[in-house]
């Protein structure tokens, strides 16, 4: 949608709230243009088609008149356009021509493709039960430390503890750790079973200590790669399996994914068949290059295109070094060009799982935890 597109969208949709009582008793709704009302279900069914980034600028009083502005200006040129003749050029029929098939193409891939790839509820149940772990919040625990260089120096303080001594005292005094000394000792955010610690560092001895523990007791000193650690849990959780029904969509989502290109090219197959379609040339597809596909990906405008040139990058040339940037790539598009940020985070997931090492993981962490937000990227900057 082009930006002046937006901002007519956008323009229309806010004086729903702003007009007086008395002019919707007048004129039966919000406002007139010639013989037809517009009402408040007017900016509801237009607001019903924009995308959530776009109705959530359009809840101010500003906006809402904005809205109900661009409705009564586009009511009045169609009518103008009308009175022209405009109703009837070749443009309009040629392009209501172009936008028809669009529309069809769309339709055939929501409507068919989509539905046969979508998974059977016996397939998502066996994905879920196949695959708990990725199904369970992992155990965590809040805990705090102090780090000492020597075992004799952290047996001492650890025999001050038990008789009763401020453990955040004894950080401040002692511990070796400048993240957590001056904030009691205690370690940034959750501790999860089997992860690094936030803010220290891949120590998992010291995270072994911590849930072989209960709350509030004391370790006996543990010996790290940066000393000996004194460690008491203050909170501490199982891990928990999410129920079937909380996590139903995403499994089905993730399977219609995997399924849609297996489905899509069957179908194709079908349709050469049955409408004897053939190519009198080398087919473009069959001759593509990794570089022409990934230029063609990179260059290409239209997000549902990119997304698919992509797709096939990867696909067809899975042992390309770019093979993960394209993968990241689809799950970018999907949330800053089609706002369509549950996909986009399917993908991500994915990428993190698959790709973890490489210099896109933490751009694809910053995206789950920020594409929501309106918050810009600074990919590429130390």
């Amino acid at each position: 949608m082009s930006h002046v597109k937006q901002i007519t969208l956008i323009a229309v949709m806010a004086i729903a709230v702003c007009l007086s009582c008395a002019e919707e008793e007048q004129t039966g709704g919000l406002a007139r243009v010639g013989n037809r009302v517009i009402t408040e279900a007017d900016l509801e069914a237009r607001l019903e088609g924009m995308p959530p980034y776009m109705r959530d600028q359009l809840t101010t009083p500003e906006g809402k008149e904005r809205l109900l502005k661009a409705i009564v200006e586009e009511e009045m040129i169609v009518r103008e356009a009308t009175a022209k003749g405009l109703d009837k050029s070749q443009d309009l029929k040629d392009e209501l021509a172009l936008r028809k098939r669009d529309i069809l193409v769309r339709l055939f891939y929501e409507q068919v493709i989509e539905a046969e790839a979508a998974p059977t509820d016996a397939a998502v149940l066996e994905h879920y039960e196949s695959n708990p772990v990725e199904f369970t919040i992992p155990a965590n625990a809040r805990a705090r430390h102090i780090q000492v260089a020597t075992e004799g120096k952290a047996a001492r303080i650890r025999k001050q503890l038990e008789e009763g001594a401020d453990f955040a005292e004894l950080a401040a005094e002692h511990s070796l750790d400048a993240v957590t000394k001056d904030r009691e000792g205690i370690l940034h955010g959750e501790v999860v079973k089997g992860k690094p610690l936030k803010g220290t560092g891949d120590l998992p001895a010291l995270v072994d200590a911590i849930f072989e523990l209960e709350v509030g007791e004391l370790s006996m000193p543990v010996e790290t790669a940066v000393g000996y650690h004194i460690v008491r849990v203050d909170e501490k959780n199982p891990g928990i399996l999410k129920p079937l029904e909380e996590v139903k969509g995403d499994i089905s989502d993730r399977l219609t994914y995997d399924n849609r290109n297996a489905v899509r090219d069957r179908i194709m197959e079908d349709l050469r068949s049955k409408y004897g379609a053939e190519y009198f040339t080398e087919s473009p597809e069959e001759a593509m290059t990794p570089e022409t596909l990934f230029k063609m990906a990179s260059e290409e405008s239209d997000a549902e295109k990119k997304i698919e040139y992509y797709r096939r990058f990867a696909e067809e040339f899975p042992d390309d070094e770019r093979v993960y940037e394209a993968r990241f790539m689809i799950g970018f598009t999907m949330a800053e060009d089609l706002q369509d940020y549950d996909r986009a985070e399917e993908v991500f997931r994915v990428f993190l799982e698959e790709y973890p090492e490489t210099d896109l993981s933490d751009d694809a962490g910053w995206m789950i935890e920020n594409m929501r937000s309106g918050s810009q990227p600074e990919f590429g900057t130390d």
